[in-house]
C-alpha cells in the first residue's frame, strides 16, 4: 500500500473538489491526459494543498459515481485516449474519431457506447502485448479483478441488463481479459496523476460509498454479503429519513449489508475495499458515516424513505478489525451530516476521524457561530450535492454572497477547508453537480475552456496565504 497519511498530518491547508469527468478537454469528457496534469498545475499555483475527487468506480444508473458497478474497478471512460495513442494502443484516425467539441456538460448517451467500445478495443490490443507489470497487477489485485473482469463481460454479452436477468453465463477469456487489461491501463494513468500531484505538493482525498449497486460486481460475486431473498431481490434497502434535501427522506434503494455475515468472515471484502481506496488516494471520505453506528432501514418496495427504521451497524469494531487487517491507521474523514446522534459524534471522535461541515447548512442557522468549529472538522463550502454557493445565495437571499461565505471557511479553525471548483470560479445554479432526488441532468457539469486561468490562481493564492493555509 503507498504512503498514506490522515488529514491532521496536514494542518490549515485548502482543498479544491472537482470530479475528473469534469475536466474540461477535447474527449467528450474529462481524462487522466493532459487536462488532468494542467488542472493540477494550476490547483498547486492556487495554493491548494488537498484535491477531493468523487468516487472513481465504473458508473451504473444515472452515471451516478454513488452508483457504482463495482466498489473496486475505476472507470475506464476516465482512460485518456490521447495517452493510449502515445502509448500505441489507438490509431491517429481512432483519436481523431474519439474528439468532440468542447461543451458545458458530458453528453452521457453519446459518449457511453462510443468510448466504451474505443476503450476496450485499445485494451484488446495490449492484451497481445502483455506489457510490463500487467501480470503482477493482476496477481496483487486477484481478489477483486476476476469478478470484476468476469461479470463487465457478462454484461456486455447480456447486453447491458442487470445480473438478475442474465440468460448467458459462459466465460469469455478474451473479453474478460481486455476488462482486466482496462483496470492496468487506468491505473498505469493515475499512477502519473498521483506522482504528478505529490511533486507539486497536492495530496488526493477519495471518496467511498458506504453502499454499493444491487446491479453490481459486488453483490454478484458476494450475494451472502447482502441482505437478499434467493432470487436476489433486497429484503429491505438503504435510504435516510427526512432531512435538509427531502421532506419524504432519501430513497437511495441500494441493498443492505448482512453484518453478521461481514463480522463472521473478519470483515475481509471491507479490509479489501478500503485498501484499494487507499491505494488511490493518500485520505478517504466515507460517505454516510453515521450508519457504521445506526442505518434507515427502508422495507422492500416502498415508494419513499419515510417508513423506515433505524438499526444498528458494526460500530468501532468494525474499524479496529480492518485497520487490523490493514495494518494501518486509517486514514480516515467521515461524513457525519444529517440526523447525527451523541453515539454517532463518540463513535467518530473514538476513532479519530475528522467529520465534516458544510457552511450553506451551517448559516442557516442563527446560532451558527464559526469560531466553534473545532479543528478536527473538513469544511465545506457546498458539496457535490448542494447549489453552488452563488447560486445558493441568491435562490435562498441568506444575505451570505460567495465572498463573505469564501472569507469564514478560510478564517476558521478547520484544519481543512474545501471549495467545490464552481465556488471557485464563481459559477451559477447552472454549473450545479447533483440535484438529490432527481434522476436528469445529473453528473455531467465540465469546466469552460480556459476557465482555470492566472488571474484566478494568483486571486486564490493570495486568499489561501493570508489566511494562513499555505
Amino acid at each position: 500500500m503507498k504512503s498514506n497519511e490522515p488529514l491532521a498530518a496536514c494542518a490549515r491547508k485548502a482543498g479544491i473538489l472537482l470530479h475528473p469527468t469534469s475536466l474540461a478537454g477535447e474527449w467528450g469528457i474529462g481524462t487522466l491526459g493532459a487536462e488532468c496534469a494542467e488542472f493540477q498545475d494550476w490547483a498547486a499555483e492556487a495554493g491548494f494543498t488537498w484535491w477531493q475527487i468523487l468516487p472513481l468506480y465504473p458508473t451504473g444508473y444515472g452515471n451516478s459515481p454513488y452508483q457504482p458497478l463495482c466498489s473496486f474497478a475505476c472507470n475506464p471512460l476516465l482512460i485518456s485516449p490521447g495517452e493510449l495513442h502515445q502509448d500505441g494502443l489507438l490509431t491517429r484516425e481512432e483519436t481523431d474519431d474519439a474528439r468532440h467539441p468542447s461543451g458545458s456538460r458530458v453528453v452521457w448517451e453519446k459518449l457511453l457506447p462510443e468510448r466504451h467500445g474505443l476503450v476496450l478495443r485499445a485494451a484488446s490490443r495490449a492484451l497481445a502485448l502483455n506489457p510490463p507489470g500487467f501480470d503482477d497487477f493482476c496477481e496483487k489485485n486477484t481478489g477483486w479483478l476476476k469478478p470484476w473482469a468476469r461479470y463487465a463481460a457478462l454484461k456486455g454479452r447480456n447486453g447491458g441488463a442487470p445480473w438478475t436477468a442474465w440468460s448467458e453465463h459462459g466465460e469469455d477469456p478474451g473479453r474478460e481479459g481486455a476488462h482486466m487489461m482496462e483496470q492496468f491501463l487506468f491505473q498505469t494513468q493515475w499512477n502519473r496523476c498521483r506522482e504528478r500531484g505529490e511533486k507539486n505538493g497536492m495530496r488526493l482525498l477519495g471518496d467511498l460509498p458506504i453502499y454499493t449497486a444491487l446491479d453490481s460486481a459486488d453483490v454478484w460475486w458476494n450475494p451472502g454479503l447482502f441482505r437478499l431473498d434467493g432470487s436476489g431481490t433486497p429484503l429491505a434497502v438503504a435510504g435516510v429519513p427526512p432531512d435538509y434535501f427531502s421532506p419524504t427522506g432519501q430513497l437511495w434503494g441500494n441493498p443492505l449489508y448482512d453484518w453478521e455475515a461481514h463480522r463472521a468472515e473478519g470483515y475481509r471484502w471491507w479490509s479489501l475495499r478500503l485498501g484499494r481506496a487507499l491505494e488511490l488516494c493518500h485520505t478517504v471520505r466515507i460517505d454516510h458515516f453515521r450508519a457504521f453506528c445506526d442505518y434507515w432501514e427502508v422495507p422492500a418496495g416502498a415508494p419513499t424513505a419515510r417508513d423506515g427504521a433505524w438499526r444498528p451497524g458494526p460500530g468501532k469494531a468494525f474499524f479496529d478489525s480492518v485497520a487490523g487487517n490493514l495494518g494501518v491507521r486509517l486514514p480516515i474523514v467521515a461524513e457525519d451530516l444529517g440526523i447525527i446522534t451523541p453515539d454517532v459524534r463518540k463513535l467518530r471522535e473514538e476513532l479519530g476521524f475528522p467529520g465534516m461541515l458544510v457552511l450553506q447548512f451551517a448559516l442557516s442557522d442563527p446560532c451558527f457561530d464559526p469560531s466553534d468549529v473545532t479543528p478536527d472538522t473538513v469544511l465545506y463550502t457546498g458539496t457535490h450535492d448542494n447549489d453552488t454557493t452563488a447560486g445558493w445565495s441568491r435562490s435562498e437571499g441568506s444575505g451570505y454572497d460567495l465572498d463573505r461565505v469564501v472569507n469564514i471557511a478560510l478564517s476558521s479553525p478547520a484544519d481543512l477547508c474545501v471549495f467545490p471548483v464552481q465556488d471557485v470560479l464563481g459559477l451559477g445554479s447552472d454549473a450545479r453537480m447533483n440535484t438529490p432526488g432527481t434522476d436528469r441532468g445529473n453528473w455531467s457539469f465540465r469546466l469552460a475552456p480556459g476557465a482555470l486561468c492566472a488571474k484566478t490562481a494568483a486571486r486564490w493564492r493570495r486568499r489561501i496565504s493570508n489566511a494562513g493555509r499555505a
